[in-house]
């Protein structure tokens, strides 16, 4: 197990936006990691319209914000109506918050009932592999990271050991094993996190992926997307992993360190 190390809380990071698919399991997870273990301003607006800021700080140098893709599916990144343009417009004029500068996540859910389009995914793993960097391909910087089958896998890591032995099928039924075992994300800690750090990285150096480059994410993304739908294939489940705290590593927020 790698010996987790967690940066100070006033670690300098930049503007980062995270575009999330759900209207609350997401929004509440980052605001829990953001606010409570470390201590950064958090802005979220929803699909719904619905702003409200958290940890309000002066003239912040480093803050979260958290906004919705137009619909709750991953095909929504494409902006084929231009939602998202239009909103980031919004997030620069009215709340001035710089989007062309910040670092940018997108966590999905790889729900094969929900996201289908599986050459879309993977297109968009070959375009959206750096937080910061827009590269040839698209206009726009961002790192896609999906947890299989959905963020609850986060959740799980945060609390059981060898999250990546469990396989389920949909998120619907995670969301049921969990609630069934009391677990959820309201009590999630900089305990619980290192845990689900750890969890992810077991899972990914099972998979066969020693080292990942955290400036081009391409290549493990697509190894571990490959991974998990040829597994789903034969079995018809998905092995739990999300890839979150790829974004905590990505920020310097978090280091894996060998013991």
């Amino acid at each position: 197990m790698s010996k987790i190390v967690f940066a100070d809380n006033n670690k300098r990071i930049g503007k980062v936006l995270f575009i999330v698919e759900g209207i609350k399991t997401e929004i509440k997870i980052l605001h829990k990691i953001f606010t409570n273990i470390f201590d950064y301003q958090y802005e979220k607006l929803d699909r719904l319209d619905r702003y409200r800021p958290y940890n309000k700080k002066d003239n912040p140098l480093s803050s979260i914000f958290v906004i919705n893709t137009e619909e709750s599916n991953i095909k929504d990144i494409e902006d084929a109506n231009g939602y998202l343009d239009n909103l980031f417009e919004r997030l620069i004029d009215e709340y001035n918050f710089p989007v062309d500068k910040a670092a940018i996540f997108y966590i999905f859910d790889r729900d094969n009932y929900s996201n289908t389009n599986k050459t879309l995914i993977s297109d968009l793993m070959n375009k959206l592999n750096n937080s910061r960097e827009s590269n040839d391909e698209y206009d726009r910087q961002g790192l896609l990271l999906l947890s299989y089958p959905s963020i609850e896998s986060f959740t799980a890591s945060n609390y059981i050991k060898d999250t990546f032995s469990i396989e389920i099928e949909k998120g619907a039924d995670l969301k049921k094993y969990l609630h069934e075992r009391s677990i959820g994300y309201q009590k999630i800690n900089k305990d619980t996190v290192a845990l689900a750090v750890n969890e992810m990285d077991k899972a990914i150096k099972s998979i066969g992926i020693e080292n990942y480059d955290l400036d081009n994410f391409r290549g493990a993304n697509l190894e571990i997307y490959s991974y998990e739908e040829k597994y789903y294939a034969q079995t018809k489940k998905y092995k739990l992993l999300s890839l979150l705290c790829i974004a905590l590593l990505d920020l310097g927020l978090i280091a894996l360190e060998d013991e």
